[in-house]
């Protein structure tokens, strides 16, 4: 695709008005003193610069730009284009997947740890909870190997050549089960909730007690709804992760049918070239998710942080 097509609007319908003013970042004009083209630019957002023209980002003409020409660019076309060019729509569909199934799995065997550590008594807990908070200090990419390992040689215990649990010789490896299955527990996560379980009064256990309840319904009916707030901050945090991931879904994927939003914007990027203002197009189209997530979040996550103990 050249500018030209970008510019003429083939990836937005015709009947759509174009004419939208909303850059405001660069003044090009012509030195009168040295015949040289000069260009001025200020602070702007990034939206702004995704919605620009190739020549409202970077000025290549050498004559006098009038202000009003120069800010009367098409809006809605960088982004279709972008949209098209990137396949963006498979792999955010691929990470809607990837999320969906990672939170669910979170919101399983997260809690349930937690409250082990929170509220029950068993032999050697502190230590283990100590231990776990250790491996959070160990960098992703030096955990990337030993869960490698792990990923392939359950994906192949499990495949045509071991268990026979499904037709592959590898039932996890380039499948959705290498890319969500390491994160439905994180040690994050995990001392999240603890630290808000820890919080909930005896008198509450005592009571739901003689009631005839016990751990499990204490957990879903008492812990869980009074700790809305930093199951909130772990879904976003578990979100932001699964939709930013590139360097695991790269390591444990072959092809397209499984990797995110993040490596398809990775490949368009290093696509598109000098095309700066699709590519930040791209860019926005990306991160509106995590952005929207979190303007409906945001009260519940100042509160899920002071609530658990966390300052910022």
């Amino acid at each position: 695709m050249t500018l030209g097509e970008v510019n003429s609007g083939a990836f937005w319908p015709k009947s759509l008005n174009l004419d939208n003013c909303i850059l405001f970042s660069t003044d090009t004009y012509l030195d009168p003193d040295t015949g040289e083209t000069v260009t001025k630019t200020r602070l702007t957002i990034d939206i702004s610069e995704a919605a620009a023209e190739g020549q409202g980002i970077i000025p290549t003409s050498n004559r006098t730009i009038s202000r009003e020409e120069h800010f009367r660019i098409p809006f809605p076309v960088n982004y279709c284009a972008a949209w098209n060019n990137a396949n963006l729509g498979r792999y955010i569909w691929n990470t809607v997947r990837i999320v969906a199934i990672t939170l669910t799995g979170l919101m399983i065997f997260s809690p349930l740890a937690a409250y082990a550590f929170a509220r029950m008594e068993f032999p050697g807990r502190n230590l283990l909870f100590g231990i776990m908070l250790a491996t959070l200090m160990v960098p992703e990419m030096v955990q990337n190997l030993p869960n490698f390992l792990i990923i392939t040689e359950l994906g192949e215990l499990m495949g045509t050549k071991g268990w026979g649990l499904c037709n592959l010789e590898n039932c996890w490896y380039n499948n959705w089960p290498a890319l969500t299955i390491p994160f439905m527990a994180t040690p994050f996560a995990i001392f999240l909730m603890r630290q808000q379980f820890a919080t909930i009064p005896n008198e509450l256990w005592d009571a739901a007690r003689m009631d005839g309840a016990g751990h499990l319904r204490f957990l879903i009916q008492v812990v869980l709804p009074l700790s809305k707030p930093v199951l909130l901050v772990v879904i976003l945090f578990a979100f932001i992760g699964a939709w930013n991931a590139l360097a695991w879904p790269i390591l444990v994927t072959t092809g397209d049918t499984w990797r995110p939003i993040s490596y398809g914007l990775q490949e368009f990027l290093d696509q598109e070239g000098n095309f700066a203002h699709l590519r930040m197009a791209g860019a926005v189209i990306t991160a509106l998710p995590v952005l929207i997530l979190y303007a409906f979040t945001q009260r519940y996550f100042v509160e899920g942080l002071s609530t658990s103990g966390l300052k910022g």
